[in-house]
């Protein structure tokens, strides 16, 4: 005959009334951390260089993030939490980072940082963007501009890129030589770059003053691969055949694209 002397049960189950809700990725629970973004070091005010660079943090450590430059495409979902923005271009630049869970909760509303780049002088010639991305097959425009120029009548440059990974299509005035009235001349040429030579007849007397496109580039992607163009002044001069003083000539970057 078997006798029990005693048993005792323990359950590894916490009885339903002492359950504890401490998820933080649930939103019904009540320990539930929406996702918070936080930009923690940004340029402010205006910068004067055409680099810089923006990090920040998130309300959990689970969170990935998520950036964009102006209206562009957001970028791809990561757990980074910083980036270098480089080619910036002038004027104004709205910056916006937003986080997210595993579990595909989004913050409501990005984090964002605006700023100023003032990087390029006075007499400055330039192109448009300053950094172009691409995929194969497309066609892009950069735009010749002039920053607070003084006295142009007549400009003559020339585009260098690779011929093997990119082709000129075709050159469009813009208005920046004629806007004090005038007719343009435009003189084209394609072997061995494009070089183009232009000015304005019957304008005015001491020349065309200010900042604005000179002239758009149109080209085609032969090849996917990062290229320059680069730009060249080959001579500026005044209604009086003078010299036109240039402080600076920057060309563009064509980059591959996600």
């Amino acid at each position: 005959m078997a006798v029990i002397v005693g048993t005792t049960w323990q359950s590894c189950i916490t009885a339903p009334d002492e359950l504890e809700y401490d998820n933080p990725l649930d939103p019904t629970g009540d320990d539930y951390i929406p996702p918070v973004t936080t930009i923690v070091t940004a340029p402010s005010g205006t910068i004067t260089t055409t680099t810089t660079s923006i990090s920040w943090s998130g309300s959990h450590e689970r969170l990935e993030f998520a950036y964009r430059l102006e209206n562009r495409t957001f970028s791809t979902w990561s757990q980074d939490t910083s980036v270098t923005l480089d080619y910036l271009d002038e004027g104004e630049h709205l910056f916006e980072v937003k986080s997210r869970y595993p579990t595909g909760i989004k913050e409501d509303s990005p984090a964002q940082v605006a700023f100023i780049v003032d990087a390029v002088p006075p007499q400055s010639l330039l192109l448009y963007p300053y950094c172009v991305e691409v995929a194969q097959g497309d066609t892009f425009i950069v735009e010749l501009r002039a920053d607070s120029i003084a006295g142009l009548t007549v400009i003559d440059f020339k585009l260098e890129y690779d011929t093997t990974s990119v082709v000129a299509l075709e050159a469009t005035t813009g208005p920046f030589l004629d806007k004090d009235g005038g007719n343009l001349i435009l003189i084209e040429e394609f072997d061995p770059y494009w070089q183009i030579n232009m000015g304005v007849t019957q304008g005015p007397a001491t020349g065309v003053d200010g900042s604005g496109t000179i002239l758009s580039f149109q080209l085609e992607v032969l090849t996917l691969s990062n290229s320059a163009l680069t730009l060249t002044v080959v001579d500026a001069r005044g209604p009086n055949d003078e010299e036109v003083e240039v402080a600076m000539v920057r060309g563009a970057v064509v980059g591959v694209g996600d």
